[in-house]
């Protein structure tokens, strides 16, 4: 009879722990609180408009690439998904003039030095290394602690155009590349999509990856992407149960080993195995004891100073018509508005009409998103606990603003848009236990620790392991969907069996 492994959590990590178990011959069970599996990998219909919360581009969707099989296995990219390539990373306005940061990077180069010839050394520069960081792979053979020298040697071959990368910009904010530019437009679309304080090679490897071809978005959106990660997870045998919310896991008589969980309903499931899948923070503080959680990831929760984290605030509305003058993600300076008590004076809006399928006919989504700092998280969610009401009122007028500095920047939408649906930080936490509203992981800044690979394991305690985006810098859906995979490879090296898992 094969081993029972139980996994807490339906987001994208735990169907990929889900898949791999069942390829390696366990009897899994995943358990999802929500009622539809994908955590915060999901979408959902307001007035007949698909919106979409989660993949903005993909890493390694493509030939080539090592990830692109797990692409493929896991269902989010199965054969016949259509793959939408953007033409742009996203483009900046201010005072009249536009720069787009263009998929064909001689076109983006061309349009910027024509725009600032004296930037020149900085402009090639940095087209020179977003070009390098084409070649950015995430490890998907096994976890980096399980690896061996040869293995190591293999990743740096792979990864070597990408170490120029690393040394130019690992050690820079993003803050101070702005500031080696000298035109203002240029220093505007450095500082746009990502909080100044991030580490910039991050956001010349986020541009390496659209420029790449392998950073599309599977057409059909999120939903639709983890309905197929489902499917392909009971397809292989696994049983899905959503609507179970866990409440902890059960220890076996010797107070070491992980014998099983606890629903909210008081149900206990027994198992051989258990993988948490879930933000880090509800498994330490909810699940099991906090004693357990690794040193490192401790210090960095405890160290809110030097380990920022950032949510953040969406507005989405209907358009009454078919446009191309609001194309891809654009950002742009405005009158200001209030939002948490911060007045922000430069926004973004952005076009789903590539979603054509998902939208009624002659209608487009427009969709605003607002990065936020820990402090609004901590707002919302004080006034979502104190007074839901005056939480609801809030957000809609802030929904209300952002539409009047929509119709104020594009005068042919005024009286064709529509608000579908406003939400806050704190429904990150509310839906998906996310700690602090965050959907990514720590921000990387230059005062960080180095936590770049957590132990998926728990010391101390046999037979639990973890799996899951807070387990490996920079976060997102490639490392749950990787660290999904080491889950249960740590698990077969436990039993000293070969980590290989078969197709």
């Amino acid at each position: 009879m094969a081993q029972k492994v139980v996994i807490i959590g339906g987001g994208i990590a735990g169907l990929s722990a889900g898949i791999y178990a069942q390829k390696a011959g366990f009897d899994s069970t995943v358990y999802e609180k929500h009622t539809i599996p994908g955590g915060q990998c999901t979408g959902w219909m307001r007035d007949g408009h698909y919106i979409d919360n989660c993949i903005c581009w993909m890493t390694c969707a493509k030939e080539g690439y090592s990830l692109w099989d797990m692409w493929k296995d896991s269902g989010i990219c199965a054969p016949g998904v259509e793959i939408h390539q953007h033409q742009e990373f996203y483009r900046s306005e201010l005072n009249g003039q536009t720069i787009h940061l263009w998929a064909d990077l001689k076109r983006a180069e061309k349009e910027m030095l024509e725009l600032s010839p004296e930037d020149e050394k900085e402009i090639k520069k940095f087209f020179k290394h977003v070009k390098l960081s084409e070649s950015l792979e995430v490890p998907v053979k096994k976890p980096l602690d399980m690896m061996n020298l040869f293995d190591f040697i293999q990743l740096g071959i792979k990864m070597r155009k990408m170490l120029p990368v690393l040394r130019h910009y690992s050690k820079m904010s993003v803050g101070e590349l702005a500031e080696k530019f000298k035109h203002p437009l240029i220093k505007k679309v450095i500082l746009d999509y990502f909080p100044k304080d991030y580490l910039a090679h991050l956001l010349v490897a986020a541009y390496g990856t659209i420029s790449s071809g392998g950073g599309g978005v599977p057409v059909g959106g999120s939903f639709a992407a983890m309905q197929r990660m489902a499917n392909r997870y009971k397809e292989l045998g696994g049983t899905l149960l959503c609507s179970k919310p866990v409440a902890k896991v059960l220890m076996a008589e010797d107070g070491k080993t992980a014998s099983g969980i606890l629903l909210e309903d008081g149900t206990e499931i027994k198992a051989d195995y258990v993988i948490c899948s879930t933000d880090t923070f509800h498994t330490f503080e909810k699940l099991i004891d906090k004693k357990y959680m690794p040193l490192p990831l401790k210090k960095s929760y405890d160290d809110r100073e030097n380990n920022p984290l950032g949510s953040s605030f969406h507005a989405a509305f209907s358009y009454d018509g078919v446009t191309d003058q609001i194309a891809g993600r654009t950002f742009f300076d405005c009158d200001g508005y209030n939002l948490a008590g911060r007045t922000i004076t430069r926004t973004n809006i952005k076009n789903y009409s590539f979603e054509k399928t998902t939208v009624p006919e002659g209608k487009t989504l427009l969709q605003v998103k607002i990065l936020e700092p820990e402090k609004e998280y901590l707002y919302w969610k004080n006034l979502y606990e104190t007074d839901k009401e005056k939480y609801d009122a809030e957000k809609n007028a802030a929904a209300l603003e952002i539409q009047k500095t929509i119709e104020k920047r594009f005068p042919f939408t005024q009286g064709k848009l529509k608000l579908l649906d406003v939400w806050t930080p704190f429904t990150y936490t509310r839906y998906c236990n996310a700690y602090r509203g965050v959907y990514m992981t720590f921000i990387t800044t230059k005062k960080s620790p180095n936590l770049s690979n957590v132990p998926g394991i728990v010391k101390g305690v046999k037979n639990l392991f973890l799996a899951g985006q807070w387990l490996m810098l920079p976060g997102g859906i490639p490392v749950a969907l990787v660290t999904g995979k080491y889950a249960v490879q740590r698990i077969l090296k436990s039993q000293k069996k070969s980590i290989i898992i078969k197709p």
